[in-house]
């Protein structure tokens, strides 16, 4: 609301001027005929209903913001979709670490106050699991303009609604009109003549008028629809529902109504001959005296201005050819230089405009800072193309590498926290992820600032590498969807060292069907982190993958990513170093993109203990639970006799008794052993069974996903 408000704001402003340009010109045209004068309004016309946004090096309209209105006052950089680094959430963890990570790898991203001076928020990770972000407090000025945009709202729809109200209540009371032929009614109502109907407009006349008066008004009212001014009325009154409060547009309707009836006398004489002026002017008195046009609607409109419109009828003469040529040029001339050039050209913002304001916003964090630090200097040491990939989005995008020095003018009030470094006396950004790089899209030459990612995020040094950055970025963005490649997919389910149940994410990216090869091209942890993987080349991806298969097809060693299951399989193997079986894989194919967002369910074997009312945590031991058809060679490597270990034919393995916090999901179920039977109960108690248990714990089956306990489950021991 608050935007398509600015946009009628910026159409207001732009119509303003144009309105006092044609202003100008109407007063140069005073000798012309009204024709040209009514003209005119239309410049203003689509300059007050069209939001043209186009510029030009020259025009009567200034630049109303200069600088191209893109980066915001106050030293906030403003991204495409608003966004920024500000009110954004995000867990985050470093792509080096494929490990299930911990609580203590998350970092949260926020706009904090900066203690001591620090930057806060701007160390960046690896995108999983994004929280719902919440937007920034909107400033004073956001408020006013979000409630100056409702009351115009309000006033627009009471506009709109007298509009059609009054048109309807009209409508009504002509159905006791009657009909004279060729669209002409008589309506006793009627005080003055007017024209009503848009498609098909009819010329209503009040009852007892005169057929001398007839001819001329008939006439004057049939050139009205000839020239389409019934849509025209219904168009500066869609102007004036945009616009109620700008005074300008009403006078410039006024003005345009005045201009429309004097052209149309101005007509009707030099169809029917000076000699009627007298006539006519008397008929125009006549009508007007003692009588009021009370059917007014944007549907219907009549005689008004009398006074000036017999004033413009007596003193009307033909024109010269030479008068009327130099005034058709003049308002050629007003009509290009007040509705048809664009805006006067501002300056256009480039990448290193935005460079300079994205270091000024952290000076503003800096020195908002609880450490009172002034920054004196600031200086742009590096700033550098890094790539550019196109087929991503609509537009080609780029990526830019900054670096910056910045001046304090303590260096002891200054903790060296937040990813900031001293270098000579100076400090720069440079966290656990390296440098930031600027993100642009392009339309034309015109960069548009997307946001930030990190130097040692990703490998930018490679197409492939850049097209992985930029594909995790723009889905964060929501301007991606969750799939890298379109085509045939299959996910492939394993269970990884820990016990907990990962997915892979494969593609066919080359040639689909059974003769093309398959590719991970995105996995999933039992926490439900999510890594993206990018093809070892230096090359665009389609280009190596399209080698690869070529490979396949002459039967080298690629052959055997033909086979989805053995390339799954050759994957975990090579990335994730687990030596895994394509037995040991659940394959689902086909499968989509979206499958692969819900997370994978892991079930674990393991003593549950601390399980309390008040806290949602638990502590696990992990367990393995072993029976006698187990390899032998492994159970006497354990020291495990079946025949004395396993009188019911199983035997629990908890070697290790390591017992790890695990958090409990608010919706989690429990289950307990009854009898010989699973019953399933409540969390207080489950808590109850626990106690009775001790601290070694309950045997239990443990269901988790999204790092999560979702369902405990008492495990039977027969």
């Amino acid at each position: 609301m608050s935007a398509f408000f600015q946009t009628v704001l910026q159409m207001s402003l732009t119509g303003s001027y144009v309105i006092i340009v044609v202003l100008l010109a109407r007063l140069l045209l005073r000798q012309a005929p009204k024709l040209l004068s009514y003209l005119l309004w239309f410049a203003v016309l689509i300059r007050l209903l069209l939001p043209l946004n186009f510029e030009s090096p020259y025009s009567v309209i200034p630049a109303l913001m200069p600088g191209g209105g893109d980066l915001q006052s106050g030293g906030q950089l403003q991204t495409a979709d608003n966004g920024g680094l500000e009110g954004r959430e995000t867990q985050v963890y470093p792509e080096s670490n494929p490990a299930a990570p911990s609580d203590n790898n998350t970092v949260n991203i926020t706009d904090t106050d900066l203690a001591g001076g620090g930057m806060a928020g701007t160390e960046p990770g690896y995108p999983v699991k994004d929280k719902e972000a919440s937007a920034a407090p909107a400033s004073p000025a956001e408020q006013l303009i979000s409630k100056a945009a409702y009351l115009w709202l309000a006033g627009t729809a009471v506009m709109l609604g007298w509009g059609m109200i009054s048109a309807l209540r009209l409508n009504r009371r002509l159905g006791k009109a009657r009909h004279e032929g060729a669209g002409i009614y008589e309506w006793s109502g009627a005080q003055t003549p007017f024209v009503y109907g848009l498609l098909r407009p009819r010329i209503i006349l009040p009852a007892g008028l005169g057929m001398h008066e007839r001819g001329y008004i008939i006439r004057h009212e049939q050139i009205h629809i000839r020239r389409l001014d019934p849509i025209v009325k219904l168009v500066s009154y869609a102007a004036l529902c945009l616009h109620w409060f700008n005074p300008l547009v009403w006078l410039a309707v006024y003005l345009m109504d005045e201009d429309m009836e004097k052209s149309c006398d101005e007509a009707v004489i030099r169809e029917l001959g000076s000699g009627i002026k007298k006539e006519y002017s008397t008929s125009l008195l006549s009508l007007s005296t003692g009588r009021t046009f009370t059917g007014r609607t944007p549907l219907a409109f009549g005689e008004s201005s009398t006074k000036g419109r017999i004033k413009n009828i007596l003193k009307y003469k033909k024109p010269s050819f030479r008068a009327v040529t130099s005034a058709i040029l003049l308002v050629i001339i007003a009509v290009a230089a007040a509705g048809l050039t664009g805006n006067l050209r501002s300056h256009k913002i480039t990448e290193e405009d935005y460079a300079m304001q994205y270091m000024a916003e952290q000076i503003a964090r800096i020195e908002g800072g609880a450490s009172g630090v002034i920054i004196v200097d600031s200086d742009l040491t590096v700033f550098e193309q890094a790539g550019r990939v196109e087929g991503l989005l609509p537009e080609p995008v780029e990526l830019w590498r900054l670096e910056y020095r910045l001046e304090p003018d303590d260096f002891s009030k200054l903790p060296l926290a937040g990813g900031m470094n001293a270098v000579d006396g100076k400090i720069t950004e440079d966290n656990s992820m390296g440098k930031p790089v600027l993100v642009f899209a392009y339309e034309g030459d015109t960069p548009r600032y997307e946001g930030v990612i990190w130097s040692a995020e990703y490998d930018l040094g490679t197409a492939a590498g850049r097209e992985t950055a930029l594909q995790v970025f723009f889905e964060g963005k929501g301007l991606l969807e969750p799939e890298t490649y379109r085509g045939n997919h299959a996910i492939a389910k394993f269970v990884m060292s820990d016990g907990m149940t990962a997915h892979l994410l494969l593609f066919q990216p080359a040639v689909q069907g059974s003769s093309g090869i398959w590719v991970v091209e995105r996995w999933k942890d039992g926490n439900g982190y999510e890594y993206y993987e990018t093809p070892d080349t230096s090359s665009p991806s389609t280009a190596y993958f399209a080698g690869l298969q070529a490979e396949a097809d002459q039967g080298q060693q690629a052959a055997e990513l033909l086979d989805p299951l053995q390339a799954a399989a050759a994957f975990v193997r090579g990335e994730l170093g687990w030596n895994l079986t394509k037995e040991q894989i659940d394959l689902q194919i086909p499968a989509a993109a979206a499958d692969f967002d819900i997370s994978p369910v892991s079930e674990l074997l393991g003593y549950v203990s601390g399980v309390t009312l008040e806290e949602a945590g638990l502590k696990f031991d992990n367990a393995e639970w072993l029976t006698s058809d187990e390899d032998p060679a492994r159970l006497r490597r354990l020291g495990i006799v079946p025949e004395r270990d396993m009188p019911g034919g199983f035997y629990v393995l908890n070697k290790l008794a390591i017992k790890d916090p695990l958090e409990l999901a608010d919706a989690a179920e429990y289950g307990i052993i009854d009898g010989a039977a699973l019953k399933e109960v409540s969390k207080a108690e489950y808590v109850q069974r626990l106690d009775i248990m001790g601290e070694a714990g309950m045997l239990s089956t443990v269901t988790m996903q999204d790092g999560k306990v979702i369902r405990i489950q008492e495990r039977y021991l027969p």
